[in-house]
């Protein structure tokens, strides 16, 4: 089960129908294809001509090894599904902005640190002060760390967050009410 499973999510690269679309000949579109052996492309051609043939199977372990869908997750992991570009995944647009901020205050950190510390050394010419100083303000907007929030993990709320839960106080209540918080239970007294 599994393999046949593996094999319909190979399947979207099929190399006959994408090799008829866009290129003249399948053997070159097989040459770009990881994985895929001249043999397999010729059995598939003669398949084409012969409908009652059964067709050559072209998932071989190799090939299942070389696309990595023979190791857990057994799907193909889309770019922008992992940067997070659906809104599914955030409470809104205001969190998936701040994830943006927080990856690149992370990218500029060190370049940011390092011209700032140029920026205020008194030792050094004032040219080459001032040219930090330009540098800085040329960096990207969103790389600058005061603009990170600190926002609920559920709502997306800026205000009344319990710092320790990262949790606004209305979601933290209902999560502690249903004994959903580790740790944390009813005052009784």
């Amino acid at each position: 089960m599994l393999l046949s499973t593996l094999r319909r999510v190979a399947g979207v690269l099929e190399v006959r129908s994408f090799a008829s679309r866009f290129f003249c000949s399948t053997t070159s579109a097989a040459a770009d294809v990881p994985g895929v052996r001249a043999e397999d492309v010729a059995d598939e051609e003669t398949a084409a001509e012969d409908p009652t043939a059964v067709p050559a199977v072209i998932y071989s372990q190799d090939r299942l090894k070389t696309l990595k869908l023979d190791e857990y997750p057994f799907y193909i992991e889309r770019e922008w599904w992992k940067e997070g570009k659906r809104m599914t995944f955030w409470s809104n647009w205001r969190m998936l902005r701040d994830i943006r901020r927080r990856q690149k205050t992370q990218e500029l950190a060190s370049e940011r640190m390092r011209l700032k510390a140029l920026k205020f050394n008194t030792i050094l010419p004032q040219a080459i002060r001032d040219e930090c100083a330009e540098q800085l303000n040329a960096l990207h907007k969103d790389s600058h760390p005061k603009l990170i929030l600190n926002l609920c993990q559920f709502t997306g709320r800026r205000r009344g967050k319990i710092k320790p839960y990262r949790l606004v106080r209305h979601e933290f209540r209902r999560l502690a009410d249903h004994g959903q918080l580790s740790g944390v239970q009813r005052a009784m007294w």
